[in-house]
């Protein structure tokens, strides 16, 4: 038996990007983001962000743009060898950042990613759905069936696509959407968010209030209004307007030193079977345990793990390649003689896995990625020294190596 247990960073201290929300008088939703989808499933993620505050997940979702003339952001100098003077003196402009856009790395995607969607649909909600929802429970005698009560924002929840607070009727997101858009209310919200192990904030005036959010730029689209949206008119290209930050707090350039500030954590226990003639290793089961957050797709969850254990068990036991002229370079090696895992040796249908549940509703999405591969190579290395006594500190451990071992 062997077990290990490993927390990983996720971030690179100069996390940014771009996000669009958009919800159409119908209630579509649409998302644009910076970030690229690279097999990680950041596309799907993203689309399912945005439930949390808008009902639904995105039905339509553009990774990778680049261009974001809905607000122009500008970035110079660098963003981890700037100091404190440089970065005082070039936030004055209220349209420059310490970085633009982060590249799809360093499992960035759950957290950081995240962040900008779920910023730019919380604009749109609290300032497009909510009062539109308002509006609706106010309306009629006595102000509406919403008179009695006492109706708080933050105690909003959406369920099954509908959104109810203190028992009001609950209310499809295609009714909030055609009344935000009747209403010439927030329709569509660009934000862009820089991270330097803290989110940067600002103070932007909206409807005549100012309000402090963890993004550094930030631009809106309303809805047309009801003569707009029934005018009859061929439809025009929607024009948002990007507002000049009034105050801006970016993370001091001294929480470069804070090295990382972002972890999770993944443990794996392993049992193995070593057969000391051939110096084989048999996988006989793995369990494993990860700490991640509110997970935002359990199903990608799952499959990040499944494949992150497959690639470790490679790493321990199995993936190999020579130095010098007998290496990879020499035209001769393939699959054939590298031996890449398959359900047979990762124990395909003896592993199981488990997520810890979050501490609560509001913990957000953790980075995973790499995490998952790690411990479960350090637990085929205990259980090797478990079955046969002695530990080795190079990888892969092959037969050969098992068989020296007990020569």
């Amino acid at each position: 038996m062997g077990f290990a247990c490993t927390q990983k960073d996720f971030g690179t201290g100069a996390e940014s990007s771009f996000a669009k929300v958009e919800i159409a008088a119908d209630g579509k939703i649409t998302l644009h983001h910076t970030g690229a989808e690279i097999g990680t499933g950041v596309s799907t993620s993203q689309a399912i962000a945005c439930a949390k505050w808008l009902g639904k997940p995105a039905a339509e979702v553009r990774m990778a743009i680049i261009d974001w003339p809905e607000l122009p952001i500008v970035t110079s100098g660098d963003p981890y060898m700037m100091s404190q003077g440089e970065q005082d003196k070039l936030s004055a402009n209220p349209r420059w950042s310490p970085g633009l856009i982060s590249p799809a790395s360093a499992t960035n995607s759950a957290f950081y990613f995240t962040h900008s969607t779920h910023e730019a649909a919380r604009v749109v909600f609290t300032h497009g759905l909510w009062p539109a929802a308002m509006a609706i429970w106010s309306g009629g005698i006595g102000g509406g069936q919403a008179a009695p009560l006492v109706v708080r924002r933050e105690e909003a929840r959406w369920v099954e696509g509908k959104l109810t607070v203190a028992g009001l009727e609950p209310l499809p997101l295609e009714q909030l959407a055609s009344k935000a858009h009747d209403l010439g209310l927030v329709t569509g919200a660009v934000v862009h968010v820089f991270n330097r192990w803290q989110w940067s904030e600002a103070e932007f005036d909206i409807d005549g209030v100012t309000e402090r959010l963890p993004v550094d730029g930030l631009s809106l689209l309303l809805g047309a209004g009801k003569a707009g949206a029934r005018s009859g008119a061929a439809p025009v290209p929607p024009v948002y307007r990007a507002l000049d930050r009034k105050r801006v707090f970016i993370a001091p350039v001294s929480r470069n030193n804070a090295a990382v500030t972002y972890y999770s954590a993944v443990g794996t226990l392993v049992g193995l079977a070593v057969n000391e003639a051939s110096g084989h290793v048999s996988l006989l089961s793995h369990h494993s345990i990860m700490e991640c957050g509110n997970m935002l797709s359990p199903q990608l969850v799952s499959g990040q793990l499944q494949g992150g254990l497959a690639m470790g068990i490679g790493h321990a036991l199995h993936e190999y390649l020579p130095l010098y002229e007998d290496g990879p370079g020499n035209g001769t090696w393939n699959f054939n003689r590298y031996h890449l895992p398959r359900a047979s040796d990762v124990a395909v249908w003896a592993q199981t896995g488990e997520v810890l549940p979050p501490l609560s509703e509001t913990d957000p999405p953790k980075g995973i990625a790499e995490v998952v591969m790690i411990p479960v190579v350090g637990a085929i290395v205990n259980g090797i020294a478990h079955a046969i006594g002695h530990r080795f500190n190079d990888l892969p451990v092959t037969p050969q190596n098992i068989q020296e071992a007990l020569a």
